[in-house]
């Protein structure tokens, strides 16, 4: 247990995570179930997604601008009262269509601290416990959404919203008050959205890419959840599934770990396929109790492929010429925009072909996995 551990900053890393992971399971978990239970179709959820991560990739060059004057901390800060708004909005379901432009707005700013992760872990960790690091980063958020969603549950179904608000409220600021104690300033003497839009135009780096594919694997973690909702047509039923498949992670999640800092370049092969074969069981499952076995399996390797790919990523950074802080933003950049174009592709098919619209949410995943494993290992022997 030792590596997990090396240095005090992981310590304050994985507090943090299991604070913010604790009060986002409202919007990152239930959050595309909660808009469809207060009427909005799915084309236009669809639609809300790609508007909110196309401000998010036009602010992300702020974190460099914020975190170079006043720390990371701010930026989690500032991000996480965006969050808290958000989450009120969302709890308070009857002002999300009146104020539909402010609740995009909302969302999008929640965006600014994205590169935070990839920023400190890369400043932070050491290489060599890296995938272990990752590993254990991934369990604290397993056990914070875990805990959290049995709190959402009951909190919906009761409607005890205004307890859950403060709960959220609460965890949102203690993230900030972790990352404070290791914070730092950014190094940056240019203008970071021009640099970052030349990287993005000019820069022929695989990096970019990596992260502009990763964009079919966000659409289906936030949507996966709503697709299970409307199978089960049972929010207390859907719940249950989701906390008994989050608590099921942390054993996988902790075994690839420690492959990952033996063999980085099996271990994505490896966890590539399984999430291939799983994504690809949505394609064809009719039952509902398939559905939610596959739901629980798919839970369990989309946090073991991300503990791979995130390793992968940070590596690869690691390599670069330029700073962690302005590649981290490029990252997040490359798939907030991407977002924009295939979330709109996607609510304009929604609008013809309805709930069908999951299949090619499916299907996308399914391609984007194997091209992230293929660019991933050239760029690992190109270096």
């Amino acid at each position: 247990m030792k590596q997990y551990f090396e240095k005090t900053e992981y310590k304050y890393m994985y507090l943090g995570n299991i604070s913010y992971s604790f009060a986002n399971a409202l919007i990152g978990t239930f959050g595309t179930v909660m808009l469809y239970k207060n009427g909005i179709p799915i084309w236009l959820i669809l639609l809300i997604y790609g508007l909110r991560f196309g401000i998010t990739g036009l602010c992300t060059p702020l974190f460099v601008k914020i975190s170079s004057k006043f720390g990371i901390a701010k930026c989690i800060l500032i991000s996480n009262i965006f969050s808290m708004i958000s989450a009120y909005m969302m709890l308070d379901g009857s002002s999300i269509y009146k104020n539909i432009v402010i609740f995009i707005l909302v969302m999008g700013f929640m965006g600014i601290s994205n590169p935070s992760t990839d920023a400190l872990s890369s400043k932070y960790v050491n290489t060599v416990h890296r995938g272990k690091f990752n590993s254990f980063l991934s369990v604290t958020k397993i056990l914070g959404v875990a805990i959290a969603s049995g709190l959402v549950a009951w909190g919906v179904i009761s409607n005890n919203t205004v307890i859950l608000f403060m709960i959220i409220a609460i965890f949102f600021l203690l993230q900030y008050v972790f990352i404070k104690k290791i914070d730092y300033k950014v190094e940056s003497n240019k203008s970071a959205f021009k640099a970052s839009m030349s990287y993005i135009w000019k820069s022929k780096s695989r990096y970019k890419l990596i992260y502009a594919l990763r964009t079919s694997h966000i659409i289906e973690r936030q949507f996966l959840p709503l697709y299970l909702y409307i199978v089960l047509k049972d929010f207390s039923l859907f719940s249950s599934v989701i906390v008994v498949s989050l608590i099921l992670q942390a054993v996988t999640v902790i075994l690839i770990g420690k492959y990952l800092d033996k063999n980085i370049l099996k271990a994505n092969n490896f966890v590539a396929i399984l999430k291939g074969v799983i994504t690809g069981i949505f394609l064809f499952a009719k039952s509902k109790v398939i559905i939610s076995l596959n739901q629980t399996l798919s839970d369990n390797f989309e946090k073991v492929y991300d503990t791979s790919i995130q390793t992968s990523i940070q590596n690869i950074i690691k390599e670069q010429k330029e700073n962690s802080e302005f590649l981290s933003a490029v990252g997040q950049m490359s798939l907030c925009f991407t977002e924009v174009i295939v979330f709109s592709i996607l609510a304009l098919l929604s609008n013809f072909i309805g709930e069908k619209v999951f299949i090619v949410i499916f299907g996308l995943s399914i391609i984007s996995t194997f091209c992230i494993n293929r660019n991933i290992k050239r760029e690992s022997n190109r270096n």
